[in-house]
């Protein structure tokens, strides 16, 4: 029992510190991705929908094309546009039937007040899946009315989401995305915000900017194959993070597990949030693989000289 309970106590403090390193380094470097401080305490068009927020990320990308040359790209963001240039697989897993935009069309480039940014069709989810046009500046700002998933549509936005082009020079740009609201109440439902739905938006959102990028650039866009890609090495982190869990709980020789446990996690936060290439990702899985199941066939052969895998009564 007091060998388990050092496990538990070890995999708990470890988790524990990887959880403390999201949240005092990862996550405001996730909120405030890419910008500078003037940016960050500037004003931008639609801070007013929602003056009063307590969370605000804001986050920017410079683009190597002009203004003009990005706007087309981002004025046709939606459902029932061009998509939004993220990752289409898992936005199709949700359910969104995201279209995938190749071109400029002529036809989705025009807003007008009260027009929806649609995310899901609009002929699902009862109709609750977009977001309102509050403001604009024709070529360079659009802002939207969002909703906490609390809050009822029936009542005032309690959210905004503004892509703001901030012209450089005559062949540069930056793009920067705002989000205002407030956290969510209760203790459960702010977890939830904090810990899955902030670093999923980050996912989508970053990726959506570097697609406008890409486009405005006139650079190769990314490709279902580059997205199922990805997708599949932080399944298969995420995959070796409950494994190496389970092997830290059942091993003999469990420090070796633990430490690939931490590593998966740690690889899964850099893959999905740093986004390196897929190459870099493949060999995180490799790593943390091969010392899984290094550690594992040192725990078979002890077992088999006499020692119990299953009952870890031996643990150092």
């Amino acid at each position: 029992m007091n060998a388990i309970l050092k496990r538990l106590s070890m995999l708990a403090l470890t988790l524990g510190v990887v959880a403390l390193f999201y949240a005092g380094a990862v996550r405001p470097w996730m909120m405030s991705w890419g910008t500078a401080a003037e940016e960050r305490a500037g004003a931008m068009p639609g801070d007013e929908i929602v003056p009063d927020s307590t969370l605000v990320t804001t986050r920017a990308v410079g683009i190597g094309a002009s203004a003009d040359r990005v706007w087309p790209w981002l004025a046709q963001l939606g459902q029932d546009r061009g998509g939004f240039y993220s990752y289409e697989l898992l936005e199709d897993l949700a359910g969104c039937e995201m279209p995938r935009a190749a071109e400029i069309l002529p036809a989705a480039q025009e807003w007008r007040p009260g027009d929806q940014l649609w995310m899901y069709p609009p002929g699902k989810l009862d109709g609750v899946g977009g977001a309102p046009l509050l403001a604009s500046i024709p070529g360079r700002a659009l802002a939207f009315g969002t909703w906490n998933p609390t809050t009822p549509h029936t009542r005032p936005p309690d959210g905004s989401w503004a892509f703001v082009l901030e012209p450089v020079s005559t062949d540069s740009s930056r793009l920067l995305v705002r989000s205002r609201g407030a956290a969510p109440a209760g203790l459960g439902a702010r977890l939830f915000h904090f810990a899955v739905f902030e670093p999923i938006h980050f996912v989508m959102e970053r990726r959506m900017m570097d697609g406008i990028r890409r486009h405005a650039e006139v650079r190769p866009p990314h490709t279902r194959t580059a997205d199922a890609a990805q997708i599949v090495v932080w399944a298969a982190l995420f995959v070796l993070f409950l494994w190496g869990i389970v092997a830290t709980l059942r091993r003999e020789r469990w420090h070796g597990a633990l430490g690939a446990t931490t590593a998966a996690a740690l690889g899964f936060m850099l893959t999905t949030l740093g986004q390196p290439p897929v190459i870099v990702g493949l060999l995180l899985v490799a790593a943390v693989a091969g010392l899984l199941l290094w550690r594992g066939r040192g725990a078979d052969n002890e077992h088999a000289a006499g020692g119990n895998l299953l009952t870890p009564v031996a643990a150092a």
